[in-house]
């Protein structure tokens, strides 16, 4: 029985934006699915536009604000933009206090 907290990522690409939707614990044991959703588009040449999608998030913690931070990275030198978008309340504290809005463009 796996008793981890529950992650789901919803992937939604469209012209030359993919929209990662990310709901529920967002948590060290969410790396690899969230890596998974965002990776290929990394290097798709069609894509110059992501987007995660926080709206579903539950609880997240200092890993995740990582994961975050290496996305940011690798978007750059991808040479994609990224959006962080439509944090819950807890979130946008958490972002706050971590000053995310002077490093990400959030929604």
């Amino acid at each position: 029985m796996d008793n981890s907290p529950k992650f789901n990522t919803h992937v939604i690409a469209n012209q030359n934006t993919v929209t990662i939707s990310i709901s529920g614990h967002f948590a060290f044991h969410a790396h690899r699915d969230f890596k998974g959703a965002y990776q290929k588009y990394l290097s798709d040449p069609k894509i110059s536009h992501i987007i995660i999608n926080l709206a579903g998030i539950e609880y997240l913690d200092s890993s995740a604000l990582g994961m975050l931070l290496v996305l940011r990275e690798l978007a750059e030198t991808s040479k994609k933009s990224l959006t962080l978008s439509k944090p819950s309340p807890l979130t946008e504290r958490t972002f706050d206090i971590a000053n995310f809005d002077k490093m990400f463009t959030i929604t």
